[in-house]
């Protein structure tokens, strides 16, 4: 079997292009975003965070991360959201992150053999 070298220089090399290509994109207002400062906050942190490791690494950390970033987004954001909500909003994420991982661990075993 044949194992494939990562390199992380590579995942923060395409990150550093993309964030730099979006900021070239919001400071000369192409994409009509109202006020930058509304976008560059903690949690989106977080969310592209998850999205990366999600992809690349750990999908069920990758979902916990994208949840609390969300979680902690949406007040910030003009949109009500219905009562249930509240109340379905981290049980649901806790179990996308058990399939995620009994899904991963499927899938590595199935590329060892």
């Amino acid at each position: 079997m044949e194992r494939k070298n990562h390199n992380p220089g590579w995942s923060i090399g395409i990150f550093l292009i993309v964030l730099g290509l979006f900021l070239a994109g919001v400071f000369m207002d192409v994409l009509n975003l109202d006020n930058p400062r509304e976008y560059f906050v903690w949690p989106m942190l977080l969310i592209f965070i998850g999205v990366l490791s999600f992809f690349h690494s750990n999908p069920a950390f990758g979902i916990i991360t994208i949840a609390v970033g969300g979680y902690f987004l949406f007040p910030r954001i003009d949109f009500e959201l219905p009562a249930v909500y509240e109340k379905l909003y981290w049980p649901s994420t806790i179990i996308l992150a058990g399939l995620a991982m009994i899904i991963s661990g499927i899938v590595r075993r199935y590329r060892k053999n």
